[in-house]
């Protein structure tokens, strides 16, 4: 009896190791697919990315669509893929030596979450201003939300703009000016 106790509890636990593996083989595939659409994604970030630091645009249009609206636009900067071209175009040509380096980096089947290091020398004119020939090194954040045929459709994006500003000497350190030591109180 006991015998045929361990034979049927056996016989019922393969039987669910079976049933489970086979559940989870379409989930796999799923799983695959996704894995594939988030790489694919970040794929695509990345040849963004390598545009930015190169100033170079060719192929853009592969992965931003034509009317991606960028909702933290520079100043002056036009919406579209044009504005975005040009937007870059001008960048590479205040920051030559321009470098984005990608910290942290996710995504899903239609979101893009990044978080970056811009570093650079402001060699050229930027927004209207003559370069000062300072160096930047400042963080940022990047949202991009992706359309069905997976191009970029919207940008929503933060970067330490004051600190960039400090960096460049066209502003005072943030926090105001230290006290001075012989101040009376």
């Amino acid at each position: 009896m006991r015998y045929l106790f361990t034979v049927c509890i056996a016989a019922t636990a393969a039987l669910m190791f079976v049933s489970c593996n086979k559940m989870g083989s379409g989930n796999d595939a799923a799983m695959m697919r996704m894995d594939s659409i988030k790489k694919s994604n970040i794929d695509g970030y990345m040849k963004v990315t390598e545009m930015f630091q190169s100033g170079k645009t060719d192929g853009i249009e592969k992965y931003v669509a034509d009317n991606i609206v960028d909702h933290q636009a520079m100043p002056g900067q036009k919406q579209g893929l044009a504005g975005l071209k040009e937007m870059i175009t001008n960048m590479k040509a205040a920051y030559p030596d321009m470098k984005f380096t990608v910290n942290h980096i996710t995504a899903d089947s239609n979101m893009i979450w990044a978080q970056t290091t811009m570093s650079g020398t402001n060699s050229g004119p930027w927004m209207g201003m003559p370069p000062t020939n300072k160096k930047i090194n400042v963080e940022g954040v990047d949202i991009i939300k992706l359309g069905p045929d997976g191009k970029a459709t919207d940008h929503w994006g933060y970067m330490e703009e004051m600190k960039m500003m400090t960096q460049l000497g066209l502003m005072p350190p943030m926090g105001g000016a230290p006290p001075a030591a012989d101040a009376k109180q």
